[in-house]
């Protein structure tokens, strides 16, 4: 079986790539589309479903971004005028992909070498999942998390770093454990069932 993904950013990309691998076995990942923002995935959603209806599974992974906002209601939104391919498959992190990250407490802080209780035990009522990460990066006891995740800037604020994707794509890759992570953020647990119910179902 072949899987499409569609993503909006390389930690996306790899999220979606570590899911399918986890709960997928039998999938291959043959290409990536976006990596542009969630605007650009939105205005392809056509495309995806095209895409699934003649060559198999795509999954789409978003960010919610907007606190006010549901996943049920984005995914409506962008397959309005559409008649959705079962192999559609469309999943939003809640409010962003960095808290399903961040869902792995004790994963996440080893990595960064951090205290596990300062890392939220409620990811997805953070407004900023990527500024409290970054932030989390700040305080690492591990110097090239540090310098290659967070950016300081002259007037004492922060932002993320040259190496920010790359340092959490490869903890998404490998150190992240997604079946700890679900327990604490239930649009990850929801992404999880969709890609075990659907994909090994082909």
């Amino acid at each position: 079986m072949f899987v499409t993904i569609g993503a909006e950013d390389p930690v996306s990309d790899s999220v979606a790539r570590r899911l399918v691998g986890e709960y997928a076995p039998g999938a291959q990942v043959v290409r990536t589309i976006g990596l542009r923002g969630n605007d650009y995935l939105r205005r392809r959603m056509r495309d995806f479903n095209q895409i699934a209806a003649h060559y198999g599974p795509v999954l789409v992974l978003t960010d919610l971004d907007r606190p006010q906002s549901c996943p049920p209601q984005l995914v409506r939104e962008w397959t309005r005028g559409m008649s959705p391919s079962p192999d559609l498959l469309v999943r939003v992190a809640v409010l962003e992909i960095e808290a399903w990250i961040m869902a792995d407490r004790m994963g996440l802080a080893e990595w960064l070498g951090v205290a596990p209780n300062v890392v939220t035990r409620r990811p997805e009522e953070i407004l900023d999942p990527k500024r409290e990460l970054t932030a989390l990066a700040r305080r690492s006891r591990i110097r090239n998390r540090r310098s290659g995740m967070v950016r300081e800037l002259r007037d004492g604020s922060f932002i993320p770093g040259p190496d920010y994707n790359t340092q959490l794509g490869g903890f998404a890759n490998g150190r992240w454990d997604p079946e700890a992570a679900r327990l604490l953020s239930p649009s990850l647990d929801r992404a999880i069932r969709t890609i075990e119910g659907i994909l090994r179902q082909q």
